[in-house]
C-alpha cells in the first residue's frame, strides 16, 4: 500500500492511525519476532525494502516514534516473558542496529520486497 498509495506513509502524504497501529507490530518484527517466534523466512530490512524504508521514515523523521521506542525493553519483555518459548530468557543483542539509518525520499527506488523461498512461491501462486 505504501508504494502504491506514494507513500511517505500506508495511504500517502497523511500520517494516520494505520500507520501508528502498524508501526507497533513491525518494529517488532526483525528484533524480536524473527528470532523469538521463528518468522525467519525473511526480514524486513532484508526482504521487503518499501516496509523497512517506512519504518525507517516513521523512526526517525516523525517526532515521537523514536522518543517512544525501547528495543530493550521489546526484546525483553518477550524473551523473559515466554519461558516455554525461551526457557533459558535469553536476550539476543541484534540485530545491530536496531533500525537502520538513512530514508529513501523517492520511494519509487524501491522494489516491493518477498520472499523468494520456492515453497513460499509455490503456495503463493496456489492463492
Amino acid at each position: 500500500m505504501v508504494s502504491q498509495n506514494g507513500g511517505p506513509y500506508v495511504l500517502g502524504k497523511e500520517l494516520t492511525e494505520l500507520d501508528v497501529r502498524l508501526y507497533a507490530t513491525l518494529i517488532r518484527f526483525d528484533t524480536v519476532y524473527v528470532q523469538h517466534f521463528k518468522c525467519n523466512l525473511g526480514t524486513i530490512r532484508h526482504d521487503y525494502p518499501v516496509l523497512n524504508n517506512w519504518l525507517k521514515t516513521l523512526y526517525w523523521n516523525v517526532k515521537g516514534f523514536k522518543e517512544t521506542t525501547n528495543f530493550k525493553h521489546i526484546k525483553e519483555n518477550y524473551t523473559k516473558s515466554h519461558a516455554d518459548i525461551n526457557p533459558h530468557a535469553i536476550t539476543p543483542v541484534g540485530p545491530f542496529p536496531d533500525i537502520e539509518e538513512g530514508v529513501e525520499q523517492d520511494i519509487s527506488k524501491l522494489k516491493v520486497g518477498s520472499v523468494k523461498m520456492p515453497e513460499v512461491l509455490e503456495y503463493e501462486s496456489k492463492l
